[in-house]
Order: C-alpha cells, then sequence, then structure tokens
C-alpha cells in the first residue's frame, strides 16, 4: 500500500453548521503546521482553535484535531480540520491541504487503510458503510454490531476450532504411530456436523437480513377503485398517487419507499386488472401482472362492495402456487355488502387464501393490523440482537455455503474411506473461506473491489 498523505472531505459537501477535512498519512501535522496558526501547541487527542492561511491571508477560523499513530482510526497520523460548512471555503481549505503535500483520497481509503493497518477487520471495514447506508434503526443496529466485532468474533471462533482440528489431523499424519482420540473418524464427523450446524444458523439469518438492509418489495393489486392508491397513499402519509372514482386512473407503475416497524417496503401500486380496449391502460395491467415476479409480498385488494370475479380467483391461485408471500386485504368494510362479503370468504376460503384483513382505507381502519402482519410474516418485529448473528452481505453468506460444502464433502470422503490427509484438504479449504470473510488470506483485487464502493472521505 502507497505511505501517501491522503486527504478528503469526511462530511456532505453542503451548505451546513460545519465541514470535516480529514487528513491520514506521515505528513499529515507538518501540512497542518504549514497551513495552521495558532497560539497554542497541537499534542495528540486534543483539538485547537486557531486559523487556516494562504500566505498569510486567513481562508477561515477552524478547530484541529490530531491523532498520533497507531490511535488513530486509519493507525496513521491523522489529522481533522473543522471548518464552517460552506461549500466554496470547504473546497478552498482542502485544495490548501493538498497544495502543501497531500493527494485526494479513493473512495473508502481511509477505511482501507484501518484494515489494512489491523485496526479493524473486512467484516467491520464493510460494516461502516452499511451504517451510513442504514435506513431504519433496525438496519443500523445490525451494522453497529458488526462494527463491534459480534459477527467477526463468531466466525473466528469456528475458524480456530476447524484450525485446532487440522492441528490434530496433522500430527496424525506425521506420527502415524501415536493414537490420537481427536482424528477417529466418529469423532471428526461429530464435529464437522456441530460446525456445519452452527455456520447454517448463521447462513439463515441473510434472507431476513437481505429484507432489512434492501427493503420488502411489496405489489399493490386488485381490480380499478378497490383502493389500491388510496392504500399506497395512507401507507406513504401524503397524496403520492392520484385518487378518483375513474376507473383506470393508475395507468402505469407508482413507487414509493416506506418505512413500516424495522424494514422499508419498496410499493408498487400498479394499474387495476381489468380488460380493457385502451392502449395505454392495457399495458399498465401488463405490466401489473409482470411485478408479480418481482414481489417478496403481494397486498391483493378485494372490494366489500363488489363481487370477486374469476380474474381476482385466478390471479390469487397463481400467486398462491409462486409460493409468493401474500396479504389479503377486503377493503371498504364501512360500507360492505354482507351477502357480497360473505361470498368473498367463502370463494377465498376454497382456494385455501389465508392472511385475510377487513380494512376501510379511507376511514384508517385496519390499517395498523396490515402493518403488524407484514412484520409478523417477515418475522422483523423482535429481534435478539444481543444472542443472533445476522448476515445482510452476500459475501458472507456466499463463503459460509462454500465452507458448508467442502466439510460436506470432507464427511462424505470420511464415509467413503478416503484417507485422513485428502479429507484434511477439505477442512483446510473450508478454514480459508472463513478467513475471507474476516479479511485473512484475501487478494488485493477483492479488497480493492470492497472498499471502492465506499464514499469519498471515510
Amino acid at each position: 500500500m502507497s505511505t501517501s498523505t491522503i486527504a478528503a472531505i469526511g462530511t456532505a459537501l453542503s451548505n451546513s453548521g460545519i465541514s470535516i477535512i480529514r487528513i491520514s498519512g506521515d505528513e499529515s501535522l507538518n501540512i497542518i503546521n504549514k497551513i495552521f496558526r495558532t497560539n497554542k501547541d497541537i499534542k495528540p487527542n486534543n483539538i485547537v482553535f486557531g486559523k487556516i492561511v494562504n500566505n498569510d491571508k486567513v481562508l477561515d477560523n477552524v478547530l484541529v484535531s490530531y491523532f498520533k499513530n497507531p490511535s488513530s482510526y486509519t493507525g496513521e497520523d491523522v489529522c481533522e480540520i473543522n471548518c464552517h460548512g460552506g461549500v466554496e471555503i470547504t473546497k478552498q481549505i482542502l485544495e490548501l491541504v493538498l497544495e502543501n503535500g497531500a493527494r485526494i483520497a479513493e473512495p473508502g481509503e481511509f477505511s482501507k487503510r484501518a484494515f489494512l493497518n489491523g485496526k479493524m477487520d473486512l467484516v467491520q471495514a464493510e460494516s461502516v458503510i452499511d451504517l451510513i447506508n442504514s435506513k431504519t434503526r433496525t438496519e443500523s443496529r445490525i451494522a453497529i454490531n458488526n462494527l463491534e466485532g459480534n459477527l467477526s468474533k463468531k466466525i473466528s471462533i469456528l475458524r480456530e476450532e476447524l484450525i485446532e482440528l487440522l492441528a490434530h489431523i496433522e500430527v496424525s499424519i506425521d506420527y502415524p504411530e501415536y493414537d490420537y482420540e481427536e482424528v477417529e473418524n466418529d469423532n471428526v464427523i461429530k464435529i464437522l456436523n456441530e460446525k456445519i450446524e452452527q455456520l447454517n444458523k448463521i447462513i439463515n439469518t441473510y434472507e431476513q437480513g437481505r429484507i432489512i438492509q434492501n427493503g420488502i418489495n411489496v405489489v399493490i393489486l386488485g381490480k380499478p377503485n378497490v383502493g389500491k392508491s388510496s392504500l399506497l397513499n395512507k401507507l406513504a402519509d401524503y397524496e403520492k398517487a392520484i385518487v378518483t372514482d375513474i376507473p383506470g386512473t393508475t395507468r402505469d407503475v407508482i413507487e414509493e419507499k416506506i418505512n413500516i416497524g424495522n424494514v422499508v417496503l419498496n410499493i408498487s401500486d400498479t394499474a387495476g386488472i381489468r380488460n380493457t380496449e385502451d392502449v395505454v391502460e392495457k399495458i399498465g395491467v401488463q405490466r401489473s401482472i409482470k411485478k408479480i415476479d418481482e414481489a417478496d409480498l403481494i397486498i391483493y385488494i378485494l372490494s366489500a362492495t363488489e363481487n370477486i370475479t374469476d380474474e381476482d380467483l385466478k390471479i390469487l391461485s397463481k400467486i398462491k402456487n409462486k409460493k409468493i408471500k401474500l396479504i389479503t386485504l377486503i377493503n371498504k368494510m364501512d360500507k360492505k355488502e354482507k351477502l357480497i362479503f360473505d361470498t368473498i370468504m367463502d370463494k377465498l376460503k376454497e382456494i385455501n387464501i389465508e392472511n385475510v384483513l377487513e380494512v376501510s382505507v379511507e376511514n384508517n381502519f385496519g390499517i395498523e393490523n396490515l402493518k403488524l402482519k407484514i412484520e409478523e410474516i417477515f418475522n422483523t418485529s423482535d429481534l435478539d440482537f444481543e444472542h443472533q448473528f445476522i448476515i445482510t452481505n452476500s459475501r458472507h453468506k456466499d463463503l459460509l455455503k462454500k465452507a458448508v460444502v467442502l466439510l460436506d464433502e470432507a464427511k462424505k470422503q470420511i464415509y467413503n474411506g478416503q484417507p485422513i490427509d485428502i479429507v484434511y484438504i477439505q477442512i483446510k479449504d473450508a478454514s480459508d473461506n472463513l478467513g475471507k470473510i474476516i479479511g485473512k488470506n484475501i487478494s488485493s483485487d477483492i479488497i480493492n473491489k470492497i472498499f471502492e464502493k465506499f464514499c469519498l472521505g471515510k
């Protein structure tokens, strides 16, 4: 890694109260001494008030902090300039820093240096960008847990236990005259089964983690004028979609992100599904049907004032057969016609439709029950962060799955009577995959690819 001194703006470049310019590297303090005037000594872990000057011209009154290596975020000498948050003055100070010996940092280079200097492992480094990008309290909680090293510790323990098993196998290979109980086939299989079970428990959290991080893709379907756009507006808490009594008002898919409890709903309000001769509306209906395959959850709306149709039942059966999660709302319960309502309920029972809720979107009746049902279906309302590891990163999931496959292969080889040194290779490769999660024996190309996703200044 280059030992050059890097600099970047660590805050959003906008008119605000404060901007921070971060400098990291051997020349950090020298650069500050060239451009900063104060009547106090700059000492490690202290903040000093003074002026940034360019050829004796004062640019701004600032606060400068200095962190001496290795007691800094990057593990290098780090200085931070807290200046007033104007866009122009922030740019001028950064340019002055660059003119006096620093170069502009690459995206994620501060965190990359922290990783390479042993200040954090790769899971912790990746959790930094997850924390920055988090959209809900739950997502930020998962990120901070990983930043604190909780997931890394679990992965490290599993890896160390495999390495310990490998050490016993090595002894049995090098010194076959000794009888080591640890490498008896039954005991090795027992250990492998334990590790496979523990790894699968972590892997199985990925789907929940993906939903927390990326949101739930929700598609609202139903005939025209059953209340689809009204539901979107009610959940969004503002008039996102145009609502009229005219069938076919919604011609195309309308999308909105909405926070519900611990997750974000990526909601798509679709054109009402009906046979129509209107060319534009027909395209909208086709897009509505296609949206089914992109959904994590379908909210299908019926009206308590209109008979359920064969088309409704056909679409509901299609969703059920695809095993997509489904909530069926019977809307307009404040105006319900009992005979129609009873018929709807009977027809839904005939095709085994579950999660049927009664609502009146206009009167806000049943909306809270809908939100609770979504949290219940996706199991996001009661997460145990103290005792449960949740992964949100596909890189972690893929490496964990590779480790499980390799350990399964090791078991098969034992059952097939393969020599223990052949089994050793599979276990070693599984251990290496766990190591790659936390940044052990990982290629520089992969490291660069991970950190290039970061923002400048972090």
